[in-house]
């Protein structure tokens, strides 16, 4: 890339990064030397990165197009409330899901993370992608091409069942693993 690209997609950023950005709100962050220091937020839009072919980079899977569809032997997890971190019996299910996935390379794969209905839209949202990214890292970690794997948030649309119960809530708080053939 040469410096000209480089410089304008710089300003761009900075441009597009003041237009956007979320006015009051602030951020605590860290660097690496521990200090922490609080900021206001901008919402930095996503771009495309693309090589010397003009052809687009990307370390996720593309999740755009047909039906993702579950599988008999890709089972879903669940997690506990307001959490997205793996419990150990969590693993052990992705664990053998990263092994189906692994032999199947037809496949492309989306990790779908939902909420139950308990917080507000946004906030389910983001915690629905945390949890989809967490159960997609795991799968790299076991061997999975990143390649292979996309994630979305569903946020709590999409309920496994509907009633306002703790038995109902701990059922929709979960990561699902779909496939579709290449």
């Amino acid at each position: 890339m040469t410096m000209r690209k480089l410089a304008t997609i710089m300003i761009s950023l900075a441009f597009l990064g003041t237009l956007s950005s979320c006015a009051g709100k602030k951020v605590k962050s860290g660097s690496a030397d521990g200090a922490e220091f609080v900021s206001d937020t901008a919402t930095i839009p996503s771009i495309d990165v693309t090589d010397s072919t003009g052809d687009e980079i990307s370390t996720e899977g593309d999740i755009r197009g047909t039906q993702f569809v579950s599988q008999s032997g890709l089972k879903t997890i669940t997690f506990e409330f307001d959490r997205y971190g793996l419990s150990e019996k969590a693993r052990d299910v992705l664990k053998a899901n990263a092994e189906i996935l692994k032999s199947r390379k037809e496949w492309l794969a989306v990790v779908e993370g939902h909420c139950d209905n308990r917080g507000t839209v946004e906030y389910n949202l983001a915690l629905g992608q945390k949890r989809a990214k967490e159960v997609r890292d795991y799968y790299v970690m076991l061997g999975v091409p990143e390649s292979v794997l996309g994630t979305i948030s569903y946020g709590e649309e999409q309920p496994a069942c509907p009633e306002e119960t703790e038995a109902c809530w701990s059922m929709n708080r979960r990561a699902e693993t779909k496939v579709r053939s290449r």
